[in-house]
């Protein structure tokens, strides 16, 4: 496309802009560096620094606890508060299988499509997988 002299004029106002924008963009900046340095608190305190040692040794005192707590249980026969409130708080375990999907017909073992595919698209498929079908038939010959 050829250049115009109204391109050429937004262009050199777009560059002026920069340029103007720069400058208060860049004071901006300073005086947001600043504020952070004057409210940089110190974390040190805070921060507690754990190994992976101390981690596993963690874990296998709550599994032994958990599985004292199940023996207990067993021999009262009744559940703890506790207990209950540890289970609704954690993270619930889900055995859900991923489906398989065909490759080629996009169908899962059932027949379905994923739920994921639009109309359109099952379509396309379905087309696409009927085009090979019509090879036995003969054409007319007049």
């Amino acid at each position: 496309m050829a250049k115009s002299l109204r391109s050429k004029w937004k262009r050199k106002m777009r560059a002026k802009k920069r340029e103007r924008y720069a400058v208060k963009e860049l004071a901006r900046l300073k005086t947001v560096v600043e504020s952070a340095k004057k409210t940089d608190v110190d974390m040190s305190d805070i921060c507690q620094v754990v190994t992976i040692k101390q981690i596993t040794q963690r874990r296998s005192r709550k599994e032994a606890s958990e599985v004292e707590h199940e023996a207990n249980d067993d021999e009262t026969g009744e559940e703890r508060s506790e207990d209950k409130t540890e289970e609704a708080t954690g993270a619930m375990e889900v055995d859900v299988q991923k489906k398989k999907y065909d490759r080629r017909t996009m169908k899962d073992k059932d027949g379905q499509y994923p739920v994921w595919m639009n109309q359109r698209e099952i379509h396309r498929i379905k087309a696409r997988l009927g085009k090979g079908t019509r090879k036995g038939k003969r054409k007319q010959t007049w």
